[in-house]
């Protein structure tokens, strides 16, 4: 096929080489473009599913729809359009974002920046002039994929900390990191080295103008500054790897919080004001000295994730079982002697991990757990298994290693799906634990089991 040329200035042109159209920065190829166009479904009566009157950028319309043209899901047939309609619609879209300024909002973001960069670093004054801000303001008011790609491909680097720091638009925001700065430098250095600007940048994320994100790890503190609270946007705070012994009550004000990681601290017990956080998914308080918990922590309706492990807790509160979207509960290294009798009520729970426990018995609830994949007992005091365990249909990973177990219930060798059982330490004979035994056709047994050692099965 002859070569097609379409330039659209000094820096930047396509071609259409070989039915494929290809991206040259300053006579040099760039990349292969991929997909041209965005399929928006369409319901049984004709109706476009959402309307594209509110969409910011491509990138929006892009989490939205199907990915281009790659095939819909569950469809026979596929997309096919002619390499030099491509060529000519690929062209066409680059034109209309140079003849806008470069706006990044024109193109899918993995495109749009990298492309944006060549041309910057090429010579391009418009690309050089606009590439500072077109990072700012996408990182500050783009959607989570734009913003996490900015961030993950280090675009933020180009940024000096002052030029960082004007994102925040609040004025007491600024105050607060400023005396962050001065009070804790460690905040933005390392012993290992690396910029100011570069530390500072993984320590806080700002979004439209807001702080949402603030890193505390590792400064040695015994409390959380106070003036912190007027960090009212939070969505992820981190303050593990410190000496804690309490959290303030004044926690309660992190109305958007989503992400708390306070472990490796000294923590004793968590406020009952912890309850209040209504939009907090993810905790992690491992690594600390809890011995109790609030009854409030059942009043987190949104949690997901909650990482209680290598604690001193003794006992459960029943309404920990109010928690019904969360889907891991890691409790290894605890004291604890049994579960809640209604833990069963947990039906969004995926992981369960009570590894290194006192437990005796577990409660038949846990038989309701239908959507548990993962069941960690191991270290435990367990002489028997629930009878009717095998109703756990969706189990994928059982550890029961370090039981006085003696025997399996019938129900056990049903589980369909099961796929790593691990049993050393147990008092089960070896005939009870051939693999023809099992209804499962991908089960393997292993030996010991160590939550640390999981990750290289």
């Amino acid at each position: 096929m002859d070569k097609k040329e379409f330039i659209i200035n000094d820096y930047l042109s396509l071609k259409l080489e070989d039915g494929k159209t290809v991206i040259y920065v300053s006579g040099k190829q760039f990349r292969q473009c991929k997909f041209l166009l965005l399929d928006i479904p369409i319901t049984d009566d004709g109706v476009k599913e959402f309307s594209l009157d509110d969409i910011d950028s491509i990138d929006e319309a892009a989490e939205k729809l199907n990915k281009s043209l790659e095939p819909r899901k569950n469809k026979a047939y596929t997309y096919t359009i002619p390499p030099e309609v491509e060529f000519w619609g690929h062209s066409s879209n680059l034109q209309v974002w140079y003849e806008n300024g470069y706006n990044t909002r024109l193109l899918h973001y993995n495109l749009a920046f990298s492309l944006l960069q060549k041309l910057a670093l090429a010579g391009d004054s418009q690309a050089k002039k606009v590439f500072k801000e077109e990072v700012i303001d996408r990182y500050n008011s783009g959607i989570n994929s734009v913003r996490e790609y900015l961030r993950s491909h280090e675009y933020l680097r180009n940024l000096t900390v002052e030029e960082f720091l004007s994102l925040i638009e609040d004025k007491n925001e600024i105050a607060i990191i400023e005396q962050l700065r001065a009070s804790y430098p460690r905040i933005e250095r390392r012993k290992t080295g690396g910029t100011v600007a570069i530390i500072l940048r993984e320590n806080l994320e700002i979004k439209k103008g807001r702080v949402v994100k603030l890193n505390l790890r590792g400064l040695e503190l015994k409390q959380i500054p106070e003036y912190v609270r007027g960090l009212h946007h939070l969505e992820h705070l981190d303050a593990s790897h410190n000496l804690l012994e309490e959290l303030p009550e004044w926690i309660n004000g992190f109305q958007s919080l989503k992400k708390l990681e306070i472990g490796n601290n000294h923590l004793k017990t968590l406020p009952e004001e912890i309850g209040a956080l209504q939009s907090l998914e993810w905790m992690q308080a491992h690594d600390n000295e809890l011995i109790t918990l609030p009854e409030s922590i059942g009043e987190i309706k949104s949690l997901k994730t909650l990482e209680l492990y290598q604690n001193k807790l003794e006992v459960l509160p029943d309404s920990i079982c109010n928690l019904f979207n969360l889907e891991k509960l890691d409790l290894r290294e605890n004291n604890l002697k049994n579960l809640p009798k209604s833990i069963g009520e947990l039906k969004n729970l995926k992981s369960l991990i009570l590894e290194e426990n006192q437990i005796k018995t577990l409660p038949e609830t846990i038989i309701e757990l239908k959507d548990l994949e993962t069941l960690i007992l191991a270290n435990n005091k367990l002489f028997s298994l629930p009878i009717l365990i095998g109703r756990l249909t969706v189990l994928k990973l059982v550890a029961i290693s370090f039981n006085p177990l003696w025997k399996l219930p019938d129900s056990f060798y049903r589980l369909p799906i099961l796929r790593k059982l691990f049993i050393e330490g147990t008092n089960l004979r070896e005939d009870q634990l051939y693999i023809e035994n099992f209804s499962s056709k991908v089960i393997d047994i292993y030996p010991y089991y160590s939550s640390k050692k999981e990750k290289e099965f």
